[in-house]
């Protein structure tokens, strides 16, 4: 399946990140104008639908992050025609990310 942005796992980790749900998630869009619900946010994170650029800048201000923090990490070393396809053709995970326990933690 391709994939048709890049954005999507990364707004679903820092949705599940904070406790939010999808529906959560879509609300606080919309209180900030964006006209989006849980299946458009749904979609996002499955990588379903392209994101505009002014779409992410919702996301920023929703999650309090910097653009690039919506972006996976590309490695600098390596070429990024490589990257890019690499990232286009992998399939989305189903499953939430796990929780990363705080040293000291159980």
């Amino acid at each position: 399946m391709k994939c048709l942005n890049l954005v999507g796992p990364q707004i679903r980790k820092l949705r599940y990140v904070r406790g939010w749900s999808q529906n959560i998630l879509a609300a606080r869009l919309q209180v900030l104008g964006w006209d989006i619900d849980r299946v458009g946010v749904a979609k996002i994170e499955s990588r379903l639908v392209h994101v505009d650029d002014y779409e992410l800048l919702y996301f920023t201000r929703v999650f309090n992050v910097r653009l690039p923090d919506l972006f996976p990490r590309i490695d600098p070393a390596r070429r990024l025609h490589d990257i890019l396809t690499e990232l286009m053709q992998r399939e989305p995970s189903r499953e939430p990310p796990k929780k990363v326990l705080a040293l000291g933690t159980k």
